[in-house]
């Protein structure tokens, strides 16, 4: 005859034993729960906070969305020529998904802007924008940011093609007027100047990539870095 103690005991030890074979801890539910890949994660990400399709290219980092790290290349619905990088990572201690996507949706405001700054040193100019293809915005910036904000957050290749005919015995007072006025306003990059010496292959250049070097008379490379120390400056 059980009395209820005897039925307390087998009760628990049943208990017990189901929790051995279950794995020690008597609820398992989340090891059924698949580890999501961090790129799904990210791409999920940009399409929530962008209201667009992002169609994954490369990985450029690895990792999974329960690790620290994970770096990813994507393609953009809206600008199909153009590769962005996301990368989710700790920044300032917080786990949190960057990208730099904002510096190609105003790649042409941020020309405009900064063909407005080289204006005020130079006069007629043309000038090339191109973002840093590595580096990643602060998280908080979305489509509602400004070209002079996402400038000021970034890192760029800013290039500015003379004209024939300008005077270049200035060329080092106008580079040092150009680089304070970048400083003034809080933007770092990649700053390349050239004079020009043809017309023609003034107006036919699209790009920094494009400009002929047999008609450029003068040409320099400006670095700097985030404290806007300049880390190069040659002339050629």
């Amino acid at each position: 005859m059980y009395t209820k103690k005897s039925i307390k005991h087998t009760v628990l030890a049943a208990f017990l034993a189901a929790s051995v074979i279950s794995g020690g801890t008597g609820c398992r539910k989340h090891d059924s729960v698949p580890v999501r890949d961090g790129r799904d994660v990210l791409i999920e990400s940009l399409q929530k906070k962008y209201g667009e399709t992002f169609t994954f290219v490369e990985n450029a980092g690895g990792g999974t969305a329960m690790t620290e790290h994970c770096a990813i290349f994507v393609r953009p619905e809206k600008l199909p020529d153009d590769t962005v990088y996301a990368v989710r990572g700790v920044f300032d201690g917080k786990t949190e998904n960057r990208d730099n996507y904002m510096a190609f949706y105003l790649r042409k405001d941020a020309e405009s802007y900064l063909k407005a700054v080289a204006e005020e040193v130079y006069g007629e100019c043309r000038v090339f924008y191109a973002p840093d293809e590595m580096m990643v915005l602060p998280a908080d910036m979305g489509k509602e940011t400004d070209a002079e904000k996402m400038l000021q957050a970034s890192k760029c290749s800013f290039s500015v093609l003379l004209p024939a005919g300008q005077d270049m015995s200035q060329k080092d007072r106008k580079l040092d007027e150009l680089f304070e006025k970048l400083k003034g306003k809080g933007i770092r990059c990649y700053l390349y100047v050239a004079y020009s010496d043809d017309s023609r292959a003034y107006d036919l250049a699209e790009s920094a990539a494009d400009i002929d070097k047999a008609h450029i008379l003068a040409e320099c490379s400006l670095g700097m870095d985030d404290d806007f120390n300049i880390t190069d400056k040659k002339w050629g």
